[in-house]
């Protein structure tokens, strides 16, 4: 049997509530199969580039296993169709398993307050209301000659 590397992409309410379950989804999927969960590590949470199921924050965890050769397409077809998993990527590993997050890899903070580009955080934020509506009255259209 070859050894596997598993970048997942997790649900992050699920991750950070139910850690148990993502590593017993891991585990469920690649025994299924044959396989042997070696290590599973969470990277952390971040912000993604665009949404993913409606989500634009996820959890990083990389799973080492190992399986036989032919059931790597089952395993990954597998992770596709799991709810915990949004994204998968996997890779043939040789040499050792990694056990933290590389130094270059930084995780989110909290969720920053949304702030529109007046410097308003929507109706009913400091500012008031939509800041179109103070302007006051619009002048007239001129009209054009020849129309």
């Amino acid at each position: 049997m070859k050894t596997y590397e598993a970048m997942l992409l997790v649900d992050p309410t699920i991750a950070a509530k139910e850690w148990n379950r993502v590593g017993e989804e891991i585990d469920r999927i690649v025994k299924r199969h044959g396989g042997a969960v070696l290590q599973v590590t969470r990277f952390g949470e971040r912000k993604l580039a665009f949404p993913v199921r409606k989500s634009n924050r996820g959890t990083y965890v990389v799973a080492y296993f190992s399986a036989p050769e032919p059931v790597l397409g089952k395993i990954k077809a597998d992770f596709q169709l799991s709810e915990i998993v949004m994204r998968s990527l996997l890779l043939a590993h040789a040499g050792e398993f990694r056990k933290e997050p590389p130094k270059d890899f930084e995780t989110a903070g909290p969720v920053p307050p949304k702030i529109d580009a007046f410097g308003t955080r929507g109706p009913g934020g400091p500012g008031g209301g939509r800041p179109w509506e103070d302007r006051g009255p619009r002048p007239p259209i001129p009209s054009m000659p020849g129309v």
